[in-house]
């Protein structure tokens, strides 16, 4: 190559490199280059001006002794790890600025390479997010505040309602002793009394509900096991449902195809079915309702099956997460809290819960429960 077109070439570099600095050091962002050793060997003006430090200080490693102790090893092992296998990262970790004071930085690091396909390093960008790690903390204080207060108000309402749940069964059935089918007076008192038992009933579900709740917020169920059939359960279970189930116009249709018995906790179960078959019989659309006890070696499966509307493909994974809907809420009440509730009791006996359903075709809802319980978290 001849002399002048060399000169030009190197020109031209110069300038590029001389436009590329400029271009960083009036980005807003932290910018960051290394070598294919790992060392860095550029930080922008903005990096500069945010640590009070100079290019000679944070030159290769330096930039390293600004990241907080408590952070440092793990931002290590990241950059490292993402350089060994050339693949981009992300990191958060405590940076001190110039003040002193440690700031939350989010670092995300890409691999460079030259025109033919050389590495040549990595460059990074860093924003400042402390503002938001600040505000995850104060959200993290309100769920906690709300999760107490919900376990408090549960307890608080659970006590009245107990006791007038049982006044209310009391006063219903003093009720039909009296009436006897004669006086009016006595039949609409019968009448009155069976709805107040209604709302009372309803009242102690939403409560229950509720602590549910506040005790998964608090952490893992806690099983109170025992040996029991579950085919035997969910027949009780689709029994005592039987006049709602009727009133509905969606019957209730048991099929048992052999003993599943096993460790479970008995009133967690019953609470699985019971959702599954109540939400059966609202979504029934006035058609029969089966529910399916098949089990195998190596677990129970129970399978509530309705002929209902039907669920989107789109939906079946939402179903099963905390306040999720898919039908008006005019129409039907609720706090799309249940299925969340019975998948957190499944997974706590090991097994797993899910849909199979098409729009317009009903819907099946499967229940699979280990046959034997699984062994206890180790730590």
């Amino acid at each position: 190559m001849s002399g002048p077109s060399r000169e030009l070439l190197e020109q031209q570099i110069r300038e590029t490199e001389t436009r590329f600095r400029n271009m960083a050091d009036a980005a807003p962002v932290l910018l960051w280059m290394s070598r294919t050793d790992g060392l860095c060997t550029f930080f922008n003006q903005t990096w500069l001006d945010f640590t009070g430090r100079t290019l000679e200080e944070e030159w290769g490693v330096g930039w390293a002794e600004g990241v907080h102790f408590e952070d440092f090893q793990r931002c290590i092992d990241t950059y490292t790890d993402a350089f060994n296998r050339r693949e981009l990262f992300e990191m958060e970790y405590r940076l001190r600025r110039r003040d002193g004071e440690y700031r939350w930085i989010l670092d995300r690091g890409t691999p460079r390479y030259t025109p033919d396909g050389t590495f040549a390093g990595y460059i990074g960008s860093c924003v400042d997010i402390t503002e938001r790690k600040q505000m995850e903390v104060e959200l993290r204080k309100a769920v906690k505040v709300r999760d107490e207060f919900l376990s408090i108000a549960s307890h608080e309402l659970r006590t009245p309602l107990t006791s007038l749940k049982l006044r209310g069964e009391r006063l219903y059935q003093n009720a039909v002793r009296m009436s006897g089918g004669e006086a009016p007076a006595n039949a609409r008192f019968e009448r009155d009394t069976e709805v107040m038992l209604a709302q009372v009933l309803s009242l102690v579900k939403m409560v229950d509900v509720l602590l549910d709740v506040s005790r998964l917020s608090e952490g893992p169920l806690t099983l109170d096991r025992a040996e029991l059939d579950v085919g035997p359960l969910v027949a009780g279970v689709a029994d005592r449902l039987k006049e709602p189930a009727s009133s509905a116009g969606s019957p209730i249709r048991v099929e048992i195809r052999g003993a599943a018995i096993a460790r479970w906790d008995r009133f967690r179960i019953e609470q699985v079915v019971t959702n599954l078959l109540s939400n059966a019989i609202k979504y029934g659309a006035g058609k029969p309702v089966d529910v399916v006890v098949e089990p195998d070696d190596a677990r129970a499966r129970i399978v509530v099956i309705d002929r209902g509307p039907g669920i989107e493909a789109q939906h079946h994974s939402r179903l099963f997460q905390r306040f999720s809907r898919f039908a008006p809420a005019k129409h039907y009440g609720g706090f799309g809290l249940g299925l969340w509730i019975a998948r957190m009791i499944v997974e706590a006996h090991g097994g797993t819960i899910g849909v199979e359903s098409q729009l317009g075709q009903g819907a099946s809802f499967f229940v699979n429960l280990p046959l034997s319980a699984p062994a206890p978290a180790s730590g």
